[in-house]
């Protein structure tokens, strides 16, 4: 008995990583750290919307100032192969399934990174009133459980407005995959990127897609319309601002600069038609498919360099700059078919770029195999379920 109970305790200590490992944002900081679930998804039910239902009251306060940026980062690693993101703000200091919350900047795909977290930056917007509010960041991931992140955090505004006419003309916060409001009928679909109905304003593109929009997966039942669903609007067209929400991958092995042209996007990566971007922006050698990037915004900023092996809104490097023939990296292979997805065993995977792929873990909950990233049978949310034994 004393040795079956130690084997199934030292099972479940091995699912440990799978909960800590899971992403929160580091910046702004949020409230609703010690209630420990910071990191989880929001429940299906939608019992914990908004903030996990969590209080406000005594969590760290962040500054905004109307007219600067600011700097959204991630703690944690399981990114699920990305997906898609929006910030918002509501004037409630302790919100509830009532409050409004408006969208001040929308991510689609790459966030809150591929391969790894990565850093972005967003404009403060002229709508905020003045004073106290409450910062929302949303996540619907890639692959994975059909889930929506959610974590809060305290900020004052300054330089706003007086009043909240501007504010209350902003979009609604999309909702998917809870059953609240518009989430109650608005399902996503897995392994794509999304697009939102009505993102504001403040919109980059910078994920590989496939996208498609917020609400293409299985209805989950019940009614709603309005924010957070229906058709996804046309993409934008590309302009001359390559990404104007700063998006800034995990910096190690971050590549020198270099002249060379870009590379075509693959077929499946929203096509791009403007021009190569600015020459602070660097090209990395990426072993992953390339993503276009389509922006609304009209204020130019400079694309930090990418690390490699992490998908950015830069261009690749000319393919022939390295030959499938040569020596693969530490962690890699060689592959046939430019685009494909390689599976290394269960546990890893890669997309096959100019012959070689870099494989990197699945996501908590998921396996490769025969080319495809799939559910495994035992959920992720279980996973984190700890168990205490005595001897």
């Amino acid at each position: 008995m004393i040795l079956t109970t130690l084997t199934v305790l030292g099972s479940l200590l091995t699912l440990a990583p799978s909960a800590t490992a899971h992403i929160l944002i580091a910046e702004p900081k949020p409230f609703g750290l010690d209630a420990g679930t910071a990191n989880f998804p929001l429940d299906p039910s939608g019992s914990n919307y908004p903030c996990k239902a969590t209080s406000s009251a005594g969590g760290p306060m962040n500054q905004f100032t109307v007219g600067q940026n600011g700097t959204l980062s991630f703690t944690g690693s399981a990114v699920h192969g990305g997906g898609s993101c929006q910030l918002a703000v509501t004037t409630d200091k302790n919100p509830t399934k009532e409050s409004k919350f408006k969208v001040i900047h929308s991510i689609e795909g790459g966030c809150p990174g591929v391969g790894g977290p990565a850093t972005f930056s967003f404009p403060v917007p002229e709508e905020l009133p003045n004073g106290e509010a409450v910062f929302a960041w949303t996540w619907f991931n890639h692959i994975g459980n059909r889930e929506m992140y959610m974590n809060c955090a305290l900020i004052t505004v300054s330089g706003g407005k007086d009043d909240t006419a501007a504010f209350d003309a902003l979009p609604d916060l999309a909702l998917a995959n809870i059953k609240v409001g518009t989430g109650a009928s608005c399902t996503t679909k897995e392994g794509n990127d999304y697009t939102f109905k009505d993102p504001g304003k403040s919109v980059v593109r910078i994920g590989a897609g496939p996208f498609v929009e917020l609400c293409s997966g299985a209805s989950s039942g019940g009614a709603g319309s309005g924010a957070g669903s229906g058709a996804a609007p046309e993409a934008p067209a590309a302009s001359n601002t390559p990404n104007n929400g700063a998006y800034t991958p995990p910096a190690a092995q971050a590549p020198a600069a270099t002249s060379q042209a870009p590379a075509s996007a693959a077929p499946s990566a929203p096509a791009a038609s403007s021009p190569p971007p600015a020459a602070s922006t660097t090209a990395p050698a990426s072993p992953s498919q390339p993503a276009a990037v389509t922006s609304t915004t009209s204020t130019l900023v400079t694309l930090t360099a990418p690390a490699s092996g992490i998908p950015s809104a830069a261009p690749t490097q000319v393919p022939g700059a390295a030959q499938p023939s040569e020596a693969p990296a530490a962690g890699g292979g060689v592959c046939s078919t430019d685009g494909e997805l390689v599976c290394n065993g269960e546990t890893q995977w890669g997309l096959c770029n100019n012959g070689k792929v870099v494989f990197q873990p699945v996501a908590a909950g998921t396996k490769c195999q025969g080319g495809k990233i799939a559910k495994r049978g035992l959920y992720h949310r279980n996973q984190r379920t700890a168990v205490k034994y005595t001897v």
